[in-house]
This record gives C-alpha cells, sequence and structure tokens, in this order.
C-alpha cells in the first residue's frame, strides 16, 4: 500500500501549490468561473481496450472549499458492446457496476476547471454467455463477482453558466500496483481505463 501514500502526498502537495497562489489571481479566478459547492455530471462513453466496452456514468461533486472536493463516481458498463455474437458464442448478459468515493483538487483558468482525484470503491461484473452451435447441445455458462476498484480521474469542466460539457479520464489502479506490482498485471488495468462525455449542471 506505499503507492497509497504517494497519492496522498502528491494531493497534498497539488493544495499547498494552489493554497501558494496569490490573493490577486484568486480574486480575478472567482469572478471569471463560478464555483459551486454542488455539481452533478452525466456522461457517456467507452473502454476501447482490449474489445470496447460502452458505459453510462455520473459524477457527483461536493466543493468543501475552493480548491478541495469530495466526490462520488457512478458507472454502468455493458462489456463487448459490440462483439455479442462470436463463433457459435451469445452473450445474454455482460455488465459491470461500479462505485467509487474520492477525494480531489482543482485548478481553474477563465472558462474551465480541472479536478484530479483519486477513488476507491467496489465493482461488480458478471456475464451470461451460451453455446449455440447445432452440432451439439446448447450450453450456458454464467459468472459474478465483486472486487475492489481504485482508480485515478481527470475531470475538464467547460462553462461558466449554470450547465457546462465535461470531459473525464479514468485510469484504474487495479489489479496494478494494488493487488500485484507485477508489471504485466497492467494489461488488467488498460481493460476498465475510460473516455467519457458529458453535461453536468451548478447547483
Amino acid at each position: 500500500m506505499n503507492f497509497s501514500k504517494y497519492i496522498i502526498i502528491f494531493f497534498l502537495f497539488l493544495n499547498s501549490a494552489s493554497a501558494t497562489v496569490p490573493d490577486s489571481s484568486s480574486k480575478t479566478s472567482d469572478k471569471s468561473y463560478p464555483v459551486s459547492k454542488f455539481t452533478i455530471e452525466l456522461a457517456i462513453g467507452l473502454k476501447p481496450y482490449p474489445i470496447s466496452d460502452m458505459l453510462i456514468s455520473n459524477v457527483a461533486q461536493w466543493n468543501i472549499n475552493k480548491r478541495f472536493g469530495v466526490i462520488s463516481y457512478t458507472a454502468y458498463t455493458h462489456n463487448n458492446a459490440f462483439l455479442r455474437d462470436f463463433n457459435y458464442i451469445k452473450t445474454d448478459y455482460n455488465y459491470s457496476l461500479s462505485q467509487k468515493f474520492g477525494v480531489g483538487t482543482s485548478l481553474y483558468t477563465n472558462q474551465s476547471s480541472h479536478t484530479f482525484s483519486f477513488l476507491a470503491g467496489i465493482k461488480y461484473d458478471t456475464f451470461k454467455e451460451t453455446l449455440d452451435n447445432p452440432e451439439f447441445e446448447k450450453v450456458s455458462s454464467s459468472a459474478k463477482s465483486v472486487s475492489p476498484d481504485f482508480a485515478l480521474m481527470y475531470n475538464l469542466k467547460v462553462g461558466k453558466k449554470k450547465y457546462f460539457f465535461s470531459y473525464r479520464m479514468v485510469i484504474p489502479l487495479y489489479p496494478y500496483p494494488f493487488l500485484t506490482t507485477d508489471i504485466y498485471s497492467i494489461d488488467g488495468n488498460m481493460a476498465n481505463l475510460s473516455l467519457e462525455f458529458g453535461v453536468g449542471v451548478r447547483l
């Protein structure tokens, strides 16, 4: 778990660095970009590697102060979205549910905000497939699992009014390095990297 210590140190460094910005620039960004206490962001996205998965996600962010916020991330993923029937194997269902919570720090420009977060939670995976080959008896197989879910998230918000556009990238930290330090296991991380686009509202 030494890696988690580095994550915490990284966010503390970002917060301390942003706190040293002169008051004049802080006042300018306050006037140019609205910093709200609570935002909700719905998005659609995909996990491009190795076989595209489609997902729907929601981020709720509560800004405790200008630089520090608490974040909830919820996602439903439709796995193997474009390859449901292959070589007589039919996918009856294959999806994942993920719920993560975390903390993040935000940096601001005139028209946008950039939030860097560390998230932790759980993920539920389940699938059912059926072998439907006319030469054999029809056979079905299903499985389900629950696993830890750790990630870094970059979240970009663009727009100064109540509604805004958002883009986020979620970079998994499981199984590498939390489960194993074997660098070859990073393929498991890449399979869950997601790119998401959506809209949000300030409350």
